[in-house]
Order: structure tokens, then sequence, then C-alpha cells
């Protein structure tokens, strides 16, 4: 019982804010309690309180026996698993993509695992190794799965990885359509162009930048390729702007400097930072359009 009552105000909690919960008075406490315990019963605890990695393990053993039991490649193995149950509930391609980019992302993690010796508990070094052979074999399944796929992250997929070139006309094809309105989709039609049409490859990253929802991370990469293609463009004035953004962004792997070096005398760097900041204010706010 002391348990049911924890969970009831952890979920009125949810729903409210504290200060409100706060003012409540007992009858009108029990009413809430009472309209979330139909809630309950309609729809199942799952509506407040998400599927968690643990909890699904303990309800579906079968979407974890196959990972490694310990510590190791926690966040990992929770992507895996709670794309697994996302599955089960509700199958479709996009799912396989997210499937084959947290396998890939394992595999590099246990792979890595499985190498350190641990001496006082051998059995778990060899459950890793077993761990890394199984996210080895459940990566080659999806990816012969997903080869016929028309679904364009899988065809991104397997252009970018094995070069398929069938997959790539499909992709283009979606272009043409104006099919591929995700960030992710857009990058990898900059990775295509970047290497004969630099205009269109930028099109595509200011594309990606504008299409980011706010609970979508940022991929700062994009302020590099930018900046990058501006300077073989010989515009070095975008060049600084794109370089001083992603040094805001607390991109490392740029040299502001250096590309400082590169501006004529007389550009005022200054109006060049002022122009930065209003990129930086609309891709923070998810309003970004060029």
């Amino acid at each position: 019982m002391r348990q049911i009552v924890e969970n009831l105000l952890n979920s009125v909690i949810c729903v409210l804010k504290w200060q409100y919960i706060s003012k409540l008075t007992t009858r009108g406490f029990m009413r809430i309690a009472g309209v979330l315990l139909s809630i309950f019963a309609v729809a199942g605890c799952d509506v407040l309180f998400p599927m968690t990695a643990t909890r699904i393990c303990e309800e579906h053993a079968e979407f974890c026996a196959d990972l490694n039991p310990d510590g190791w490649c926690l966040a990992e193995k929770s992507r895996i698993i709670k794309h697994r149950y996302a599955y089960d509930q509700s199958p479709s391609e996009l799912l396989d993509y997210y499937l084959l980019e947290d396998f890939e992302q394992y595999k590099v993690c246990i792979n890595n695992a499985a190498q350190i010796e641990h001496i006082v508990q051998v059995e778990k070094q060899t459950k890793r190794r077993q761990a890394a052979v199984n996210a080895e074999r459940e990566l080659n399944r999806l990816i012969h799965k997903t080869r016929n796929s028309k679904e364009p992250h899988l065809l991104l997929y397997h252009w970018s990885r094995f070069g398929k070139q069938e997959a790539l006309k499909h992709f283009l094809t979606l272009e043409k359509q104006g099919k591929l309105n995700t960030p992710s989709l857009q990058l990898g039609l900059a990775s295509y162009y970047v290497k004969f049409d630099l205009d269109k490859a930028k099109r595509a990253l200011f594309t990606a930048l504008s299409l980011y929802s706010e609970d979508q991370d940022i991929d700062t990469d994009i302020f590099v390729s930018l900046s990058t293609i501006s300077l073989k463009q010989e515009n070095y004035t975008d060049a600084y702007v794109w370089a001083y953004v992603a040094s805001e962004f607390d991109v490392q792997n740029i040299s502001l400097t250096e590309i400082k070096r590169a501006l004529p005398s007389n550009i005022d760097t200054e109006a060049l930072e002022e122009k930065a900041f209003v990129f930086i204010e609309s891709i923070e706010d998810r309003t970004f359009v060029l």
C-alpha cells in the first residue's frame, strides 16, 4: 500500500507544479488521484512511467540476453534495449536504422571492453567477448535485412557504409521529391555534394540547420563544414562567421585565429561576429532560416 501511495504521489508531481499541489485541499488531492487512477485503468502506468531499460529487461529478457550483463557500455545497451522494445510494439524500417546505428556504437564499445583483462572474475571478460560476437552477428543480420529497403535513412546508410550505388540512386530520387526532411538526411546529402558541388553542399547544410527541433542536439560538425567549404570557395568572411559560430558552440577542431589571418585587412571582424551571433541565436531557438 505504501508503494502504491508513493507512486501515485510521484505521478501527481509529474502532472502538476509543486507550488500548485501545496495549495490543494485533501478533497482536491483525492479528486486528482481519482483522475489519475482512471488514466491508469485505461492506458496503463506507462503513460506517466516510461519503460526504462532495466524494466524492459525484467519483463522482456529476450531483448537483453545477448548483451553484456555487467556495467560496461550502459548508454549503448540502453538505446538498443529501448529500440528493440519500440520495434516490438510498432515495427518500422526507421527503427531498423536506429538499431543499425545502435549496434555500430555498441560494437565499438564492447570490443574495447572485451580487451580489458578481468583477473578476479574471468567469466566477466568471457561474457563481454561473447557479447562482442553477438553484436557483430546482429549488425550483419540487420545489414542483410535492410539491404533492399527504400527508407531514406537506410538508403543513406547502405550508400555511405558500402558504396551501394543503387541506394544512392534512390536517395537522390527522394531528394528531387522533397522527401529528405530531417537534419541527418540533409547532412548525408551534403556529404554527397561536397565532392563536386560546394554550393549544393552548403544549401543542404543550411537546410539541415533549419530542420532541427527543440529535442534534437545540433550536430556541430555542420559549422566546421560550412567554414571549410567557404574557405575552399575563398569566401573568407563566411568562413570566419561559421568558425566563430563553431567556437561559440565549443567546437575544438577549428582555428578561428588562422581564419582571421586570411581576412582582408579592411574587414570589420566585429560586424562579422555580430552576424555570427544572429545565426547562433536562431540556431539555439531552432528558427534558423537562410
